[in-house]
């Protein structure tokens, strides 16, 4: 068997040979010889064989692929002959392995990216184990949180699993007792989020420390031991609140003790209350938070020491925490699923049966991730990525095709050399693989260069990012390291990238240097050369033009936002955010009081000329409820749509700028106010279309709608409209939350709501004597305040459209400066090997301006070739964007005409 025949070939190669060589001779001496019976003389018998048996190398080279060594020879032989000929050509090699650097290292970089924020498992003993749990709500809605009363029934009643924890978000508290000096506010103020507008109230030198609540077992159950000390201790619970006890962050024992061995056993005050620290988690242990280290990390159970006002640990409806478990041995997903499913119809009827917790739903398990709901419920995030991933790729095909151009026209001067292989017995087969090999090489090479680069450039923007962030709000960590699942990336991407910017130049030169064997050196590249690499320049050109203006729409798109009219004043209303201590002397009525003052002495703030409470229109904790227009309450079955909702005070109107347009605004008056609203327009002209809805009345009611524990809600009452006011603009950008009502804010619910500063002079001189005046009405309190411009462009509506301008922008213009490199250096190119055509143009009388027009003739048409398909993709791609584009057409004639014309 041919097989067998090979591997026999390996352990006698020397004899192999021999009996190769003669064979070949018998085969000659047997033509020799009939030659001669023929009567021809010895001589030219002799000569005539040679000629009639053909290449004795070829031969020799055919004869032996019965080894199994020849091919790692021939391909190790193609390796150092590639290197040799990219030395050569040092500067064709810089050229080449930075434009395909670039395309490489956008595609490692996205994909490095993408495992440190998307593809994140939670830092856990054998993570693969570690699961979500979810509820899919009646709603369909995806409820990833629970009540710690649920959380209990589920530790304790699920069999599927082998630990089960609980775990709330990260929060400040403030911190005291520790002792030394407080270093990291000093740097808060230079800080991204310092410069957002973080406003410490407390003229003292408070600090503030970032502290996760978690349930006894959740160091036990992710397999994580202290670093020094001990974790938590599941089974005295009981007697943690006799001893309350925390753990220190090693990130944070570093930053804030250096290291201080003395700590552990030291007492500590958060919220006022004493802990003991008894341990120090490792260093960078997130947990299960994906990003954040926090400072300290707490029972759950010792939470109300620090919320005393909270009944989190007793109240069903009280939905805190998120909960993670670990799967038993040999069960799997669909059985926990099924038996949580069986104990959450029973938890059910333990809630209201008229909230959505008393409601069916059933159970979601996934494998453990730091997000709150499964990413592929993320549509908008799923389409960004694909997005991006889809920009990244076409870097790289531009850079493909930048250097298959570069090949292709360096190939040219190539063509005696290949020519010359070719006569001398090397198949076409051959010359192929020795060119592809030496695009691989170049490949790699590029690779190696691309994986360096953006490792350091990663490294560098999460420094910068993370030195960015104070200290109080903890440690962010971003694992941009490369692992070997990016190692085997980058690797692949890299071959892939040789073989796809060198196939179609070898099969191309291999077929020139065939068809112009041993002639002279061509005066013009070959026609089919020439149509090739406009092909590549005019693809340069499209996809490099798709880009840009995929770019330029979206930055345009954040401009439009930036200009947009919310119909209220939004550039000189400051949102000033409270934050009351915890204790029982900051009773209700006390906030309320409190709320008053410092309203009273706000303003004397100079610059100061309105101030009123009510939630801003771009702030967080939109609210919705249902409308009916009859006697009934309305709910979701009797309303007639959903409207926004907001309690606001009588001045509100006035004091953001919104103006009435019919009727009147709310009446001040002690005690509860008036049951009347106010409606927008298109609230107006929706529920009362071309009819005067002044005296009109409506119900609301909020059953099956989201709102905040304790919240004042507007069902039962009927309602009596008194005034329509103008349409402002909330977080949607098709206007569809301009159908909104507004009721008056009972006085005694001051405290619940931001207080609006309306200004005259710069805002951000009012935010900075904020402190003083917060200071002299509670030295405790805590205040959060920005302008309502700031808080816009924090939304998801400018952020999500302005990141990914900066990103496509920045792409494009990678994707720009490598179509320029590949036009300029395959033209340039392309010049050089016509000189000798030119001198004969020249010779016979062309002028300058002859030989200017006829290479600016040549090069232009493929790249008016590429901007005609480039536009054609482009239409396409807008379309795709017209869900994050405002105040666009789908063809912008700026963007489409202005990144064509550059």
């Amino acid at each position: 068997m041919p097989w067998i025949c090979r591997v026999r070939a390996l352990f006698r190669r020397k004899a192999l040979a021999q009996e190769q060589e003669e064979e070949l001779r018998f085969h000659l001496s047997m033509r020799e010889e009939w030659n001669v019976e023929q009567g021809m003389p010895r001589a030219e018998a002799r000569r005539a064989a040679r000629l009639r048996f053909g290449n004795l190398s070829l031969w020799r080279e055919q004869m032996s692929e019965v080894d199994l060594m020849i091919l790692p020879q021939t391909i190790l032989q193609d390796l150092r002959y590639g290197a040799r000929m990219l030395c050569r050509n040092a500067g064709f090699t810089i050229v080449a392995v930075s434009a395909l650097a670039v395309g490489i290292g956008i595609n490692t970089a996205v994909l490095t990216a993408y495992k440190a924020f998307f593809a994140l498992s939670l830092d856990a003993r054998d993570p693969g184990k570690m699961v979500n749990l979810a509820l899919v709500r009646h709603s369909g809605a995806t409820d990833p949180y629970f009540s710690y009363p649920d959380y209990e029934a589920y530790r304790d009643g699920l069999h599927s699993f082998s630990g089960l924890i609980a775990v709330r978000n990260a929060e400040l508290l403030t911190f005291s007792g520790a002792g030394g000096v407080v270093s990291e506010r000093s740097s808060s103020a230079g800080s991204l989020v310092g410069r957002l507008g973080l406003l410490p109230g407390s003229a003292s030198n408070a600090e503030f420390a970032a502290t996760s609540a978690v349930s006894e077992n959740y160091f036990s159950v992710l397999g994580v031991a202290a670093l020094r000390g001990r974790t938590f201790k599941a089974e005295d619970t009981s007697s943690l609140a006799a001893f309350p006890e925390v753990l220190i962050s090693e990130n944070y024992w570093q930053k804030r003790f250096g290291r201080d061995p003395a700590l552990l056993g030291k007492t500590i005050r958060l919220n006022g209350t004493a802990f003991t620290i008894v341990g120090i988690t490792p260093h960078d242990f997130v947990g299960t938070s994906g990003f954040l280290v926090p400072d300290f990390w707490l029972p759950l159970s010792l939470e109300p020491l620090v919320h005393p006002s909270d009944n989190l640990l007793h109240d069903r409806e009280n939905q805190c925490c998120r909960l993670f478990a670990r799967l038993g041995p040999g069960v799997n997903l669909t059985q926990a699923q099924a038996e949580m499913t069986l104990l959450a119809g029973r938890l059910r009827t333990l809630h209201d049966p008229h909230s959505e917790l008393g409601k069916p739903a059933s159970a979601l398990l996934w494998p453990g991730s730091p997000f709150p709901i499964p990413l592929k419920q993320y549509g908008g995030l799923r389409f960004a990525i694909l997005l991006i991933m889809a920009a990244a790729g076409m870097v790289l095909v531009i850079a493909c095709a930048n250097v298959a151009g570069l090949q292709l026209a360096r190939a040219a001067s190539r063509q005696n050399e290949l020519s010359m292989r070719l006569s001398l017995g090397a198949s076409r087969l051959r010359l192929v693989r020795q060119l592809l090999t030496e695009s691989a090489l170049l490949g790699l090479l590029a690779g190696v260069v691309a994986l360096l680069f953006t490792w350091a450039l990663l490294d560098a923007l999460v420094a910068l990012f993370s030195a960015n962030i104070p200290a109080e709000f903890g440690t962010i960590v971003y694992q941009m390291t490369p692992d070997l699942g990016v190692f085997a990336y980058v690797f692949a991407i890299s071959l892939v990238a040789g073989v796809l910017f060198g196939l179609a130049p070898a099969l191309e030169t291999s077929h020139s240097a065939l068809s112009s064997a041993l002639k002279a050196k061509a005066v013009t590249s070959p026609f089919r050369s020439r149509r090739l690499r406009d092909f590549l320049i005019a693809a340069q050109v499209a996809v490099a033009l798709v880009l840009m203006i995929a770019g330029s729409l979206l930055i345009r798109s954040s401009l439009h936002l930036l200009k947009m009219d919310p119909g209220y004043n939004i550039k000189q209303v400051v949102d000033l955010d409270l934050q009351f201590p915890e204790g029982p002397k900051y009773t209700a009525d006390r906030k309320v009081a409190l709320v008053r003052e410092l309203r009273t002495r706000l303003y004397a703030v100079p610059g100061v000329i309105a101030v009123t409470t009510a939630r801003a229109p771009l702030g967080d904790g939109l609210r919705y409820a249902a409308v009916s227009l009859h006697t009934d309450n309305a709910s979701a079955q009797t309303g007639r749509g959903l409207v926004e909702y907001d309690y606001v005070q009588p001045n509100y109107f006035q004091t953001l700028g919104i103006p009435l347009l019919f009727g009147r605004g709310f009446r001040s008056q002690a005690g509860q106010p008036e049951p009347s609203v106010i409606v927008s327009e298109s609230t107006a002209k929706q529920f009362w279309p071309g009819q005067n809805p002044i005296g009109r009345t409506l119900r609301l009611g909020t059953d099956g709608q989201f709102h905040g524990k304790n919240e004042v809600l507007p069902d039962g009452p009927a309602y009596q409209v008194t005034g329509i006011a103008r349409n402002t603009r909330g977080l949607n950008l098709d206007g569809s939350d301009t159908v909104q009502v507004y009721l008056p804010l009972p006085e005694d619910r001051l405290q619940d709501y931001p207080i609006l500063i309306r200004t005259t002079s710069d805002p951000t001189q009012v935010i900075g004597a904020l402190g003083s005046v917060i200071s002299s009405v509670d030295p405790d309190l805590v205040a959060h305040a920005d302008t309502l411009a700031e808080i816009f462009r924090l939304t998801p509506t400018f952020a999500i459209p302005s990141t990914a301008a900066a990103i496509a922008s920045t792409v494009g213009l990678f994707g720009l400066l490598l179509a320029s490199m590949g036009i300029y250096g395959t033209i340039s190119y392309v010049v050089v090997l016509r000189t000798r055509e030119v001198g004969i143009r020249i010779a016979l009388g062309a002028g300058k301006q002859d030989i200017l027009g006829l290479m600016l003739r040549e090069s232009t048409r493929p790249v008016l070739a590429g901007l005609l398909v480039g536009m054609c993709l482009a239409v396409g791609a807008s379309y795709l964007l017209r869900r994050v584009l405002y105040g666009l057409n789908t063809v912008d004639g700026i963007s489409f005409a202005g990144i064509s014309i550059l």
